[in-house]
């Protein structure tokens, strides 16, 4: 576009892109996304530096050398970071997983073009793949809404997808995972993209595509599988499949807060230039810790929370009562970090928030996954023991067991399970034998 603009509007577009980079980079300095790794905040800000830095170049080095330098040190301390991340997760969740991938994979790209850096042998980057593969319900439209959700994603991901097929799968599945979300986009609804995100990736969709990978699923595509995030303490079953009337879906999360690369990192301080939590800011997770949702022949019966409050019983994790340091809705007390419009990660005791995927095996279509959560509630109510376990019998019959243990002096004497569904209303019908109830 710049040969084809006369003398006028290419000063008056360079003005503009050189008061709103200097705004970025001034800004840099005082919001929090100057300062919060792998957060869909900082990667979009510092690429948009990083992006306004390198057309000042030409123009006004010296100044644009100095943005370079600030967006670049940010986002290979990111990268870094995101090595550690081996499963290709981001603990923000799919939705906003796909805001965050958005920025890295064009970070890396020019990172490559321009600097020389090469993060195509990242790990994160190697299982980025089935982040979103292995979260997708039957049907290519609805994605597991772990953490604040709209239904599926933001941004792309047909963009992030083609990416990584072209520069690190080069097998085709990216292409066609690609190919199979925009089939099946949904035309109207809630689950539509907003206006403003629509297309915004499409012109990365178009420079990445390489039309010479033939398109064609995963190997064992078509059969349902297991998938285990370990870093992100997610498992998931039956993802990545079309609508068919076996075809069942069912999810459970049980993992620290912010994923465990982040949450060990944060508490053995390796890296002297990460300062704790105040590098990072998990407010988009959920108290979620033994959550699961259930979609028998891919049909929604237990779903999650998406953007909605953060919420222990929206999440259909167990809460108790009566709790001494319960928050909101008294007596009753769920997991820690709840209560706000975002999960409150600086509140005592949030930091040490965690759940332990125990198992997670499949037998034919039989799966048995269990986790712990203990670590996930505040020390007050003197809880020994809340593990969790899902046995799925069959497409349509899923089994949900908790074993709860207490300290002889817990002040609880009472446990409450609520099932979450956005779809459908339950209604509990009375079992009726003989005429009597």
């Amino acid at each position: 576009l710049y040969q084809s603009l006369d003398r006028d509007r290419r000063k008056s577009y360079l003005t503009k892109i050189e008061t709103v980079t200097s705004e970025m980079y001034e800004f840099s300095k005082i919001r929090s996304w100057g300062k919060h790794f792998l957060h869909n905040h900082q990667t979009t800000n510092m690429f948009a530096l990083l992006t306004g830095a390198l057309v000042m170049t030409e123009y006004k080095s010296s100044q644009a050398n100095v943005w370079k330098q600030i967006a670049v040190d940010m986002m290979e301390k990111a990268m870094f970071l995101l090595n550690h991340v081996v499963d290709g997760s981001l603990d923000e969740g799919v939705a906003y997983g796909s805001y965050t991938s958005k920025s890295i994979t064009q970070y890396v790209f020019l990172a490559k073009r321009h600097f020389g850096i090469d993060h195509f042998e990242n790990n994160w980057l190697k299982m980025h793949f089935w982040f979103y593969y292995s979260t997708l319900l039957p049907g290519y439209q609805r994605t597991v809404g772990i953490a604040d959700s709209n239904y599926n994603w933001f941004y792309g991901p047909e963009s992030q997808l083609i990416f990584l097929d072209t520069f690190i799968l080069k097998t085709g599945a990216g292409n066609w995972l690609a190919g199979q979300i925009r089939k099946h986009r949904p035309k109207d609804g809630p689950m539509v993209q907003s206006a403003s995100q629509r297309w915004s990736t499409l012109y990365t969709e178009y420079l990445w595509y390489n039309p010479e990978l033939p398109s064609h699923p995963p190997a064992g595509h078509g059969t349902p599988k297991l998938h285990v995030f370990p870093n992100w303490g997610v498992v998931t079953y039956g993802a990545g499949l079309p609508h068919a009337q076996t075809n069942t879906f069912l999810s459970f999360k049980a993992g620290k807060l912010g994923g465990r690369a982040v949450y060990d990192i944060v508490h053995f301080q390796p890296y002297s230039w990460v300062d704790g939590w105040r590098s990072f800011n998990p407010g988009h997770e959920h108290p979620d810790q033994n959550s699961f949702t259930f979609a028998p022949n891919g049909q929604i019966f237990v779903s999650e929370a998406l953007y909605g409050p953060k919420l222990s019983h929206l999440n259909n994790v167990l809460v108790f009562a009566p709790s001494p340091t319960s928050q909101c809705n008294n007596p009753w007390e769920g997991q820690l970090g709840e209560c706000s419009q975002w999960l409150r990660w600086t509140a005592d005791e949030v930091g040490d928030s965690a759940g332990e995927i125990v198992t997670a095996s499949q037998q034919g279509e039989a799966v048995f996954i269990s986790g712990e959560a203990v670590a996930a509630y505040s020390s007050s109510m003197k809880l020994e023991s809340v593990y969790r376990c899902l046995l799925l019998l069959n497409p349509q019959t899923l089994l949900v067991l908790d074993h709860i243990e207490k300290q002889e002096d817990s002040p609880l004497s009472f446990v409450s399970a609520f099932f979450h569904n956005l779809d459908i209303d339950f209604k509990y019908v009375p079992f009726r034998f003989l005429n009597k109830f």
